[in-house]
């Protein structure tokens, strides 16, 4: 199934894949595979699903100039996702020659939504609270994301809290990864 996954030469064939994913997993949960090996297992296809779509529609985006780095929150960042989970992720970008964080994040918005839209059609629901990567809040820069994390941190008020427990449990799924060292 990871190999097909890899192979996958389009998003109608990784959704078919992801589907097939869920169906393996029920019957792992009926079989009573323990819940820390399902949500790994699931999480690592989850991944593999995740990484070939952003793959796939990154060809069709001019992100010349700019390193990116796909992030995935939440359940997926902790490896915990089951085969209801929705989409929690973003983008850490830098932009070269000191061009202003806007630019860049216009052109990286269109990738997050198509992106986005295409791990929906593979079954894992949008974010109903919009942390994705088409969400400009989700799209930042190193130093936009720390800034964004000290306030949590700093003012740790009902809504701080929830957000630290989506947004802290980050790890990078695709692009340059080197990006999030010091985070």
């Amino acid at each position: 199934l990871a190999m097909e996954i890899r192979l996958a030469a389009g998003i109608e064939i990784l959704a078919g894949l992801a589907a097939e994913v869920r169906a393996l997993t029920r019957t792992l949960v009926e079989q009573g595979v323990g819940a820390e090996q399902l949500t790994l297992f699931v999480s690592v296809l989850n991944d593999r699903i995740s990484q070939r779509a952003i793959e796939i529609v990154r060809k069709r985006h001019d992100l010349e100039r700019i390193r990116w780095c796909w992030l995935a929150f939440g359940s997926e960042g902790r490896f915990e996702q089951t085969f209801s989970s929705d989409q929690d992720n973003g983008l850490l970008f830098e932009t070269h020659d000191g061009a202003p964080p806007a630019a860049a994040r216009a052109r990286l918005l269109p990738f997050g939504r198509e992106v986005n839209e295409a791990l929906d059609a593979c079954g894992y629901p949008l974010c109903k609270g919009n942390v994705m990567a088409s969400n400009p809040e989700c799209c930042l820069t190193q130093g936009e994301w720390m800034a964004r994390f000290a306030d949590w941190i700093d003012h740790g008020a009902p809504e701080d809290l929830l957000n630290a427990s989506i947004y802290f449990d980050f790890r990078p799924l695709a692009g340059d990864a080197t990006l999030t060292q010091s985070m």
